[in-house]
């Protein structure tokens, strides 16, 4: 689809099985970092599909970047709303992954009263007064659903705002997948809608559907105590305690929240939970210095040695802690590894290549194949540093960025929630049901 409001833009549109203009529909915008506007649809399409959705996804949105791709780009997908009276302007839904998860929690907050609530994957922001945590405390109308892969470098901050909302008391959920930083599966994206659901009927946005809501409780009781019986104790008191936010009119629930707290007596758990406060913590530390440590490869009058570098990374430490199986401390680790290899296969080799240190981009660049392969976005600040390379450094880099497997581009983004998309702020300059964001 192509906007009749600015023609620059464009965006993918899903429309439910049964759709009709006699009705009003829920609507989901979704953001991707990369404008993969197929790619973040089809992550949603099925659970729109069940619930009878509206989707739209963009083609221009952006991460990395100042604001103004994405304003324009909801700006006119809010238009195309506008001109849809099908569309229920109380339940506007937006998605975002990494950088755009941050900008559609910005959006949010500029929009309050217009949008009932976000999925933010692989991305949130710092605490700030009049942050999304401020601005929905208490209000039982919005919602909040968090998740982030295993892998992800940006796990911990997702975690970490999923508490600060709990403190708020702002409804949310945060749930972890199996995976590196991108999208979540389908099944988990259904998740969120299906969630998002039964936060509307809790906020008075939808007419309440006891049975749908009792069929779904069933289905939560039933996988938290699988999770219990697996040994997973923390995944299921995590499920436990948000059964018991989110039914607590019912009855049943109640076996959810006499179980939570027996659970949390275990020595076992409170074990468990000391380790991952500590862990999250060193990742909090890791995201303080690591900005250090660059800027002082960019002090340095020639590019770093290749071996103090990676000394002041820590890289061979974090890889022997990564390769101690399934621990707390193994999966932390590799979630560290992924920061600084996203930083030097990506943000870092771009900031040289801009001021025309090819050579300062290449050391950073063969630091990150110390790490992993080049691939995705990097290939092409590569290309462009090989440009003035020797025949030595170009053998070097042999190999490098053949084909690879999964989402292409997906790897390189937002590694800490201390970039530029952090500071985006947003009013809104019109009082109308679909109100439009102006960059601030």
């Amino acid at each position: 689809m192509r906007s009749t409001a600015d023609t620059s833009q464009t965006f993918a549109l899903y429309l439910p099985p049964g759709y009709t203009t006699e009705r009003r529909w829920p609507v989901l915008f979704v953001l991707d970092p990369r404008g993969r506007a197929l790619l973040g649809l089809k992550r949603f399409q099925e659970g729109a599909a069940r619930l009878g959705w509206v989707v739209l996804s963009s083609y221009n949105t952006l991460s990395d970047g100042p604001p103004e791709p994405n304003v324009a780009a909801v700006n006119a997908m809010l238009a195309w709303a506008q001109a849809h009276p099908s569309l229920d302007p109380t339940r506007l839904y937006l998605a975002g992954f990494s950088g755009t998860a941050r900008a559609a929690l910005g959006f949010a907050v500029a929009l309050r009263g217009h949008v009932a609530g976000v999925i933010a994957v692989g991305g949130a922001l710092g605490f700030a007064m009049g942050g999304p945590e401020t601005a929905f405390a208490a209000d039982s109308t919005f919602a909040y659903f968090g998740s982030a892969g295993t892998q992800d470098f940006n796990y911990e901050e997702v975690f970490a705002m999923a508490d600060r909302f709990r403190t708020t008391r702002v409804p949310f959920r945060v749930v972890a997948f199996d995976g590196p930083h991108g999208w979540p599966p389908p099944d988990v994206c259904g998740d969120a809608l299906d969630w998002l659901e039964l936060r509307a009927m809790l906020g008075g946005r939808r007419a309440m559907d006891s049975g749908w809501v009792r069929a779904r409780l069933a289905g939560e009781l039933a996988r938290a105590a699988e999770l219990e019986r697996l040994g997973r104790w923390a995944d299921a008191v995590r499920l436990d305690e948000a059964i018991g936010r989110d039914y607590a009119r019912w009855p049943e629930a109640r076996e959810a929240t006499d179980r939570a707290p027996a659970l949390r007596r275990s020595p076992v758990l409170a074990k468990y939970e000391a380790e991952v406060r500590r862990l999250a913590e060193r990742d909090l530390h890791q995201g303080i210095e690591l900005p250090k440590i660059f800027a002082w490869a960019r002090s340095q009058r020639e590019p770093p040695a290749l071996e103090a570098l990676a000394g002041r990374l820590r890289i061979a430490e974090l890889q022997r802690t990564a390769e101690r199986g399934d621990s707390l401390e193994a999966a932390s680790a590799r979630r560290l590894l992924a920061r600084v290899f996203v930083n030097l296969a990506f943000y870092e080799p771009r900031a040289y290549l801009a001021n025309g240190s090819a050579s300062r981009a290449l050391r950073m660049l063969e630091a990150a194949v110390t790490i992993g392969p080049i691939q995705g976005e990097a290939c092409g600040l590569l290309r462009d540093a090989l440009a003035a390379a020797t025949a030595e450094q170009r053998a070097h880099f042999s190999g490098q960025c053949g084909p690879a497997s999964g989402e292409a581009g997906q790897t390189f983004r937002n590694a800490s929630n201390t970039g530029a998309d952090h500071q985006l702020r947003y009013r809104v300059s019109s009082p109308s049901a679909w109100s439009a964001v102006r960059a601030g």
